[in-house]
């Protein structure tokens, strides 16, 4: 959220730069700065803000591991298409590394699946986690159709949440990524 901070104190400086100062060489520079500081500082907002309901999301579709200490949220396909879509609008090549119809190409090729990632370090050993999803009240409903570590595939419904799970050497506990998918519709 700092970052989020900074850029908008960024955004407030390239504005005054920009508009209230008198005119300047760098004026059209300074404007440009205002409104790319303060996208920037509307994305990254909104990934604290999603971060922040992680856990949240995690423990709708099943028990979170015990001993968490740390959670990483990861943009759904959603978002990182309108991510691209964002890019795509960006005139020139060479800015993000690529020309505008190949950032427009990337935005079209989400996936018509409703994805969602999360990342979970814990204290809890890799073969400590296999054991807390093997028992069925830990999984909420979930069918495991493979547990294969460092892989376990559960399915509910239409939807399947596969999870991998190693150990985070060479500090104790472990990682886990909850892959969640589900047909929209």
């Amino acid at each position: 959220m700092s970052v989020a901070i900074l850029l908008l104190v960024l955004a407030a400086i390239f504005f005054s730069a920009g508009y209230l100062a008198p005119s300047h060489p760098l004026q059209y520079r300074s404007r440009a700065g205002f409104f790319v500081c303060l996208a920037l500082a509307g994305f990254v907002a909104y990934f604290a803000w999603r971060e922040v309901r992680t856990l949240g999301e995690l423990t709708e579709l099943i028990d979170p591991v015990p001993g968490i200490t740390d959670v990483t949220y990861i943009p759904t396909s959603t978002e990182a298409e309108a991510v691209s879509q964002f890019m795509a609008a960006v005139p020139g090549r060479g800015r993000l590394g690529t020309t505008r119809e190949e950032r427009r190409s990337l935005a079209e090729q989400v996936s018509e699946r409703r994805t969602e990632y999360w990342l979970v370090n814990t204290t809890l050993r890799s073969d400590a986690v296999f054991t807390f999803y093997r028992d069925a009240a830990s999984r909420k409903g979930w069918r495991v159709e493979t547990d294969n570590p460092p892989w376990l595939y559960l399915i509910r419904g239409s939807g399947t949440l596969v999870l991998f799970v190693a150990d985070d050497v060479p500090r104790p506990g472990s990682r886990i990524l909850y892959g969640f998918s589900a047909v929209e519709g």
